[in-house]
């Protein structure tokens, strides 16, 4: 369900937090919420190593999980922080999963240190793996599924205690990054597909 990858570089982390950041300074994202800011067609900007590296990466885990390669991929870089009122429902939105039919994977790379109090990735791993089959038919869910859920699973929170660390994971099964209650997360995500997708095209940035 998951494979985890060697660290970046602390130069590399930092480097694209910088290049997130003068981006943002300038108003070129591609969504601006509350507590997240996201960058989509962050490969315009970077390197192109440093993308084809995050993509080989992604490459090797789908063929590792689905012994098949996405054919589309982009990257998105995000920062989230603390929600004023404390209203905010984690990165990504709250529970949810990608897809429940289609085989779905993401590789994630965290920019900075990642505590539990500056939201982790967190998933629901089925204590027997036909419990995935369990779950709700569905994609988004209620803020509290981890609990009604916890006879068939068990709630999986990812941190860090340095800058780099990545990891591919099959979002088919219900994640989120816990809502941020103090400091704030950047990280890298590859998104792919086998098609392509109309809506992610849109969302990439301008350069």
């Amino acid at each position: 369900m998951i494979i985890f990858h060697n660290f970046l570089q602390k130069d590399i982390c930092a480097s694209i937090i910088k290049k997130f950041d003068e981006l943002n300074d300038k108003n070129i994202v591609s969504q601006r919420k509350k507590d997240d800011v996201r960058v989509f067609g962050f490969e315009k900007v970077l390197d192109k190593n440093i993308s084809n590296f995050f993509f080989d990466i992604n490459s090797k885990s789908y063929l590792k999980f689905f012994k098949i390669k996405p054919k589309f991929q982009t990257l998105m870089v995000n920062k989230t922080f603390f929600s004023p009122n404390n209203t905010s429902l984690g990165s990504g939105g709250g529970w949810h999963r990608d897809s429940y039919f289609l085989n779905n994977l993401k590789t994630i790379y965290y920019l900075s240190k990642v505590k539990n109090e500056n939201g982790p990735f967190t998933y629901l791993e089925p204590k027997l793996k036909f419990f995935c089959r369990f779950y709700p038919v569905k994609r988004r869910f209620n803020y509290d599924i981890d609990k009604k859920l916890s006879f068939c699973s068990n709630k999986i929170s990812i941190t860090s205690e340095k800058p780099g660390m990545g990891f591919s994971i099959n979002t088919n099964y219900i994640h989120r990054g816990i809502p941020i209650i103090k400091g704030i997360r950047y990280a890298i995500t590859v998104y792919s597909n086998f098609k392509k997708n109309n809506e992610i095209e849109s969302l990439k940035i301008k350069i």
